[in-house]
């Protein structure tokens, strides 16, 4: 039977490439596959297993791999979705003008493509964040800590982006812009990529070598609010964790039990979580296919979670 053939959005992280025959042998099933090219952040690993939950939930196969931030090997990847007959792909990746080729292979082959974070030529719908909103929720989110610290405006900031892709170039930009607006007096020392925890430790510690008398740390990923956080507990006594302002992006599970328990880590701005996302790139698809109306754009809005919040956000988005 021939593919279905309408629009698709962008997608999230981890696996192996377990592919059969086309998922239309069976009315409403469907095979979908997500190609990443990082999977060691937290968000998008977590994305991409409860892609995989919920598509059984809803008789979809949903199958993931990573490409370790190799564009060759995401090409290859993709194209074995494509032999593998998958009905949709759901792309993250390393390189937007990379994949534009094996896209339109896709496309050719009647495959639905779905881009996730970061857009590209050729996918039929984007889900992600708005980098200038988030950018400026994370200064806005900071500020009251920032004020009450340093009311003079005066202050050191440490910088962790994500300047290996170009939807993080742009949130950092637009971080760096608000903050030199808000604060034309403040110091940025130094700037560094951080997306993994592993990242977000190393990076955190040199920093705090190179820079001992820093107290104030911005960064866009959950591998600053996990690892970061872990790496200023480990380096300083509980009784100097209120003198850090830690701030990240995602609000991880992970990061919202930092906030919850009074540690370095201050604020984290929320953009739905990884498993709100699986389900709603899975429905996407999935209307896709079935002929619904999707919009070419879906953004992510940026939700301020710090103390006074994070009990509702924790119930609200992860159910606890």
């Amino acid at each position: 039977m021939n593919k279905k053939q309408i629009g698709f959005l962008a997608a999230a992280m981890m696996g192996t490439l377990a592919l059969g025959t086309s998922a239309f042998a069976e009315e409403g099933s469907y095979k979908i596959g997500f190609s990443f090219y990082n999977l060691s952040n937290a968000v998008w690993a977590e994305l991409v297993e409860e892609a995989v939950a919920y598509g059984s939930e809803v008789g979809c196969e949903v199958t993931y791999v990573d490409c370790g931030e190799d564009a060759q090997k995401q090409i290859s990847q993709i194209e074995n979705f494509i032999m593998s007959d998958c009905d949709a792909i759901v792309i993250l990746p390393i390189d937007a003008t990379a994949v534009e080729n094996v896209v339109q292979e896709a496309l050719d082959a009647g495959i639905r493509v779905v881009s996730y974070s970061t857009d590209f030529e050729g996918a039929e719908t984007n889900l992600a964040l708005d980098p200038d909103a988030t950018g400026q929720a994370l200064v806005d989110m900071a500020a009251p800590f920032i004020d009450e610290k340093y009311p003079d405006g005066k202050f050191t900031w440490v910088f962790e982006n994500i300047p290996s892709i170009e939807l993080g170039v742009l949130e950092g930009d637009a971080v760096e812009a608000a903050m030199a607006e808000k604060y034309p007096e403040a110091e940025l020392l130094g700037s560094q990529e951080v997306l993994s925890l592993e990242e977000g430790v190393s990076v955190t510690e040199n920093f705090m070598q190179a820079h001992p008398d820093n107290r104030v740390i911005l960064g866009i990923s959950s591998g600053v609010g996990v690892g970061g956080n872990e790496a200023i507990k480990t380096a300083v006594s509980e009784d100097e964790w209120d003198d850090y302002l830690l701030f990240s992006v995602d609000a991880t599970e992970q990061e919202c039990q930092n906030i919850l328990n009074g540690e370095p880590l201050k604020g984290s701005i929320g953009l739905g979580g990884g498993k709100e996302h699986a389900h709603l790139l899975v429905d996407v698809c999935i209307d896709l296919l079935e002929g619904e109306e999707v919009e070419r754009y879906t953004p992510l809005p940026p939700t301020a979670v710090t103390a006074d919040t994070v009990e509702e956000y924790i119930a609200n988005t992860y159910g606890e």
